[in-house]
């Protein structure tokens, strides 16, 4: 009998192990290759250095989803969220000045993120 090809239990569980990295590795470069990379999404900012941003695009806190706001310096997903959240209940801002109604986002705040959004319509 061809012993060959016959393996123990352990072994069996070794080269199933073996197999499922092979094929994850393999599927991971194949995503990294064919991905979009990050750098290709829009920015409304570049880094200058030192922390300093300049913007390059604004977005307006009326029509910008949160994951959209979230691309702007200084706001995170709480705070993307608490400026839909505002825009909504209030039927949407009047002008970048009106953000300073958000909770999280006071006069310093207002002026490091007012060069990132406009207000195009309520």
């Amino acid at each position: 009998m061809n012993r060959f090809f016959e393996f123990s239990q352990a072994q069996m569980k070794s080269l199933t192990l073996l197999a499922v990295v092979v094929l994850l590795t393999g599927g991971y470069k194949v995503v990294r290759t064919y991905a979009v990379p990050e750098e290709d999404h829009p920015r409304p900012w570049t880094e200058t250095g030192l922390g300093r941003y300049q913007s390059t695009l604004t977005l307006d806190v009326n029509l910008s989803p949160a994951e959209s706001l979230e691309l702007a310096p200084y706001i995170g997903p709480a705070l993307a969220r608490r400026i839909v959240d505002y825009r909504q209940q209030q039927g949407g801002f009047l002008s970048v000045d009106s953000l300073i109604h958000v909770k999280g986002i006071g006069p310093k705040t207002l002026e490091k993120i007012r060069p990132y959004f406009k207000v195009d319509a309520p």
